[in-house]
């Protein structure tokens, strides 16, 4: 197996645009970054863009954009396990430092095993998830409210509203995080929130619009409101307008540590497609003596 690296990400997709677009619900992640970065300079670090090919056919793809985590993705799960190896080989041999990976689990949990002994470190598992898609909605029982955009009025409790989901599935923000990030969301028209009799009871967004799908996150409901449907009606409706308005398909990831969530998505329609895991990598602590 060989391991080709890319300068560009337009020299990157270029190479892995069918490999992506053949998987859209898998490569979710990594198709909407080519798009969204792929006309982005990039004055200091640049992404780590690779591939690695055996007889002309891609058997694992990986990205890093800095300062998130590596993406790896396979097409056949047995040739990205053999990968992985190559890929490590490589980095180490680049002194590329790698601080999280994400990825389907089998090939990220054999990355984490490599990474980890060529480097004397630790694992933490951040994130235990799965990737659910969605064709067409399976209606909910009807729940009293309605499915409106969110506006820049909603901004004086989103952003807490997002503390604490970010802060519930390990990847917190800090309140100026999360203060930019819902104005962001607001003023592109992707964050939309459920609304009964005037008030605003759980939200959900829209994000990476790729090429037949898109994909839905953020969804929250504030603990005090919870155990009343307002989360399965507020997906359901947002994946029907998301459908409506010409995607083939949505996909949203789950904590499969939270089986309600597991459960209400798939009661609205969405099948699982396949395990992901982020994983972050930590220097070994040293041994206190006796």
């Amino acid at each position: 197996m060989e391991v080709t690296r890319y300068e560009s990400i337009p020299a990157f997709y270029d190479e892995v645009e069918t490999f992506l677009l053949n998987q859209e619900d898998r490569a979710g992640l990594m198709l909407g970054n080519s798009i969204r970065f792929r006309d982005k300079v990039w004055e200091q670090e640049k992404p780590l863009l690779a591939t690695v090919i055996k007889d002309g056919e891609i058997m694992l793809a990986a990205m890093l954009i800095p300062p998130y985590a590596l993406l790896l993705l396979e097409k056949v799960e047995a040739d990205g396990v053999a990968a992985v190896p190559h890929l490590v080989e490589y980095l180490v041999k680049e002194d590329y430092a790698i601080h999280k990976v994400n990825s389907p689990k089998a090939v990220g949990k054999v990355f984490a095993e490599h990474w980890t002994k060529a480097h004397q470190m630790e694992e933490k598992v951040l994130m235990d998830l799965r990737l659910y898609t969605l064709k067409s909605v399976v209606p909910p029982a009807v729940r009293p409210g309605k499915l409106r955009q969110a506006t820049s009025e909603d901004l004086v409790f989103l952003p807490q509203w997002i503390v604490e989901m970010t802060g519930e599935i390990n990847q917190l923000m800090t309140r100026d995080e999360a203060e930019e990030y819902a104005k962001t969301r607001v003023e592109n028209g992707f964050l939309f929130i459920w609304e009964d009799e005037g008030k605003a009871v759980s939200m959900a967004s829209k994000t990476r619009p790729n090429i037949k799908g898109v994909s839905v996150n953020l969804v929250y409901t504030p603990k005090e409101l919870r155990g009343k449907g307002y989360a399965s009606a507020c997906v359901a409706s947002l994946s029907d307008y998301l459908l409506k308005e010409g995607y083939e398909f949505c996909t949203l990831y789950t904590d499969l540590a939270n089986p309600t969530s597991n459960k209400i998505y798939q009661n609205i329609g969405y099948a699982p497609v396949c395990d992901y895991i982020e994983i972050k990598f930590n220097k070994k602590r040293a041994e206190t003596p006796a």
